[in-house]
């Protein structure tokens, strides 16, 4: 356990004076959020595992000091190399406000010889890493568990900070903006058993219910598959993530049982897209449980859904089903390229109910490319019907379409935000008055703000910069006022993603 106020099981302190290299591995958000998420655990693990490394965490809120590491209370600055994870386009305001705080300057171009590689990895960053070129040395483009110790290696044996970021630009999935390439080709890993895998996870010793506890609660984490099949057209992991790759039966059952004698929890909580189509969810879901072990997975696909399934992820402790409809629309779902059928759904929320869940979560997503009015009144109808039909508590979260660099509708529009606003309106008086329906909704303010920075380019720097200092939504209207760059028409702008695509350098 850690010496910290805040007590863990499975930390790793080293002596700084005794390793090469020093790593600060940033997770700009909460605390939470930051542990649930694999990345976090995986690079941890990796690592500390070399005797010349020393990985500690940071985190933007809810520890003691962003600053100030978890392990050792460790100063960002004193890091060689600091990686953050950018899994939300917001977080880059975090990500530069922990440089600042760290007395790390935020401007790469600023930074000296002795200052930190500062290095950042992540979805976001693998779509598209242009609007945030000014503060960054180093992107990791793709699977980082790839390239990670080739990138310590060239910390290590860099004799200056500009002789590291030229050994930088040479690895394959490592893009340095002030050493630009014509193509940077992504890291996928095909074979997942291959990959060394961490089974002594870092678990927060705090009560339940904490707002330290990870989102899935105290669990051990097993990443069943990375990628998705099925490519939807919005959807940013079924492009930059395939193809869709499993780990075998075996191996997991493996990971399991080591993983729950390294980590001192009695829950397996699986980690995966569209996880229903592994052909073995089902053995290793039911296996799982007759080890005594509680399980949860995450959205599962209507037509994956199976009666035995559902029973053992009861008897598990799971009674919450969640399933990703996008739209109560038959017509735009196949536009979306989502391909279920009214009748999947149906029969997977009736399954559910018979099989012992109480709850039900819907995800939607509005203001889609084509879509009418009738549209989302098919998504109301399907609210309620559901909700008549099983019994169950439904919550329904309603987001406004995004557009994400590399995918399919990458140079589609976002709608105004008014259009926004009252497509969202439909829906909430559309289930105005039903006890047992709750509608949740990302602000369209943030939609847009999320969208601007995902199809955006290095012109947005100084407008991110500025809104760091001030935060909130505030923030953007004046930092865009302060600047005089339109950042938050980025999206709905067509014409503009008619021209030539920022990330078009970026391979698969």
């Amino acid at each position: 356990m850690s010496s910290n106020t805040l007590k863990e099981f499975n930390t790793i302190i080293k002596d700084s004076s005794s390793v090469d290299v020093l790593f600060g591995f940033c997770y700009p958000s909460t605390y939470r959020a930051g542990m649930t998420g694999l990345a976090l655990h995986i690079f941890y693990t990796l690592l500390n595992a070399r005797e010349d490394t020393s990985c500690e965490r940071y985190f933007r809120f809810d520890t003691l000091s962003p600053t100030l590491s978890v392990e050792s209370k460790r100063p960002l600055r004193n890091n060689h190399v600091i990686g953050f994870s950018l899994t939300y386009e917001e977080d880059i305001i975090h990500l530069i406000q922990m440089l600042d705080s760290g007395n790390v300057p935020v401007r790469a171009e600023d930074r000296s010889g002795e200052d930190s590689i500062v290095i950042v990895g992540g979805p976001v960053v693998t779509a598209n890493p242009e609007p945030f070129v000014d503060f960054v040395d180093a992107f990791v483009v793709g699977e980082g568990d790839l390239v990670i110790h080739e990138i310590v290696d060239c910390a290590k044996s860099g004799n200056s900070r500009k002789e590291v970021l030229t050994e930088l630009a040479e690895l394959r999935g490592v893009y340095v903006p002030a050493i630009p390439k014509s193509k940077v080709e992504r890291n996928i890993i095909h074979n997942l058993d291959s990959l060394d895998y961490p089974v002594a996870q870092i678990i927060p010793n705090v009560v339940e219910g904490s707002r330290l506890e990870p989102v899935f609660g105290k669990s051990f984490l097993l990443e069943v598959t990375r990628g998705c099949g099925h490519s939807c057209r919005f959807c940013l992991i079924g492009h930059v993530c395939q193809p869709r790759r499993t780990r075998s039966l075996n191996k997991l059952k493996d990971l399991v049982r080591i993983g729950t004698e390294n980590t001192p929890v009695e829950k397996v909580s699986m980690v995966g897209s569209s996880l229903g189509d592994l052909d073995a969810l089902e053995d290793l879901v039911c296996w799982t449980v007759s080890q005594n072990l509680g399980v949860s997975v995450p959205s599962l696909r209507a037509d994956s859904v199976t009666e035995s399934l559902l029973k053992c992820l009861v008897q598990g402790g799971q009674r919450t089903l969640t399933i990703a409809p996008e739209t109560g629309s038959p017509e735009l779902r196949r536009s979306v390229g989502k391909g279920l059928e009214d009748s999947d759904i149906e029969c997977a929320v009736e399954t559910a109910a018979q099989a012992g869940y109480n709850s039900l979560k819907l995800y939607f997503i509005t203001g889609l490319p084509g879509e009418t009015d009738d549209d989302i009144k098919a998504s109301v109808d399907m609210i309620v019907k559901l909700s008549k039909t099983s019994g169950m508590r439904v919550t329904a979260s309603v987001n406004p379409f995004i557009p994400k660099a590399q995918t399919r509708w990458e140079r589609e529009a976002q709608p105004p935000l008014d259009e926004l606003r009252r497509k969202l309106k439909i829906v909430e008086k559309g289930v105005k008055g039903r006890s047992k329906v709750t509608i949740e909704s990302l602000d369209p303010r943030n939609a847009r703000i999320q969208a601007a920075l995902s199809v955006g380019d290095r012109s947005l720097g100084p407008v991110i910069q500025t809104a760091a200092k001030y935060g909130g939504y505030g923030g953007w209207r004046r930092a865009e006022k302060e600047t005089g760059i339109s950042f938050l028409s980025v999206a709905n702008d067509a014409e503009r993603l008619q021209n030539e695509l920022p990330w078009e350098f970026l391979r698969k």
